[in-house]
């Protein structure tokens, strides 16, 4: 993606300055750039710079053609630019497709036979079906309704579904640990489990850590555990979906429409992964 906008930069930057050169040689009634060449340029690419170089160098400008031209590259481009964007953003693959071979938890802590990994994926895919309304309020109870959520309430849905009561979990590992949890003024078992802070500290100290690295694709498995952000902002579960570059879907509620989609490799970009973790039981 980023090699296709260093192109599009220097297409464009190098219309706007040969349409400057091409002024400057009919002042000079020197000999003048083909037209041909001039629009070629566009063709490729490089409308917005030959937009603005006629613009701004009052050139061309009386040829009804060039205006005509330039547009009609825009737009081509344009619509080919969304459809390429729909296409990307809505077809996925399956790991297989990448020679990568998706392994299956060997705890069934629930009992229903399903593997861990896979209850906590298709529980997070269950909140985002349920598509909760994004809302951080403090609830009494601990637990907000199905149709309210952040994004780590998605966590312990997904957990939930594997049988484990992450809220219990994390409570009595700051009751016995608070020194270890530095967001952790005084214990509130109705929000600690809610703020990924506190998410991330016992991750680190209970499931097994991995890459934070998005491009060794073979590393990340559906229901894995994803933290974005150097202050730790943002969290979301692995999807068994991947792009066309074999990079996993992202399901997660940042107030998005879409709470399965491919969106990894944004955040990554955008925040950063800082902290990438798998789920294996409660270790004692």
């Amino acid at each position: 993606m980023m090699k296709i906008v260093i192109y599009f930069l220097i297409i464009n930057l190098f219309s706007f300055f040969v349409y400057g050169i091409d002024k400057f040689f009919a002042l000079c009634k020197r000999r003048r750039i083909k037209e041909s060449l001039l629009l070629t340029l566009s063709f490729i690419g490089g409308f917005f710079g030959s937009i603005l170089g006629m613009i701004i160098f009052r050139h061309k400008i009386r040829k009804k053609y060039f205006w005509y031209f330039n547009i009609l590259c825009l737009s081509i481009y344009l619509i080919c630019s969304v459809s390429l964007f729909w296409y990307y953003n809505n077809t996925y693959y399956e790991a297989s497709k990448f020679g990568i071979k998706e392994i299956k938890s060997s705890i069934d802590y629930d009992n229903d036979g399903v593997d861990d990994y896979t209850d906590i994926l298709l529980g997070a895919r269950k909140d985002a079906s349920n598509k909760p309304r994004y809302d951080s309020r403090y609830f009494d109870t601990g637990y907000p309704p199905d149709d309210i959520g952040v994004c780590a309430d998605v966590i312990w849905r997904a957990f939930k579904e594997a049988g484990y009561n992450l809220r219990e979990l994390i409570d009595e590992d700051i009751k016995n640990n608070i020194e270890k949890y530095p967001n952790v003024k005084r214990r509130d078992s109705n929000i600690d489990f809610r703020r990924v802070k506190n998410l991330k500290v016992f991750f680190d100290r209970y499931a097994t850590v991995l890459t934070n690295d998005i491009k060794q694709i073979d590393e990340w498995m559906p229901g894995d555990i994803v933290v974005f952000g150097s202050g730790y902002t943002h969290i979301g579960i692995i999807s068994d979906r991947r792009n066309a570059f074999g990079i996993p879907w992202l399901i997660h509620n940042a107030g998005q429409s879409r709470r399965e989609e491919n969106a990894l490799e944004y955040w990554s970009l955008t925040r950063g992964v800082t902290g990438h973790y798998r789920w294996d039981g409660v270790k004692e």
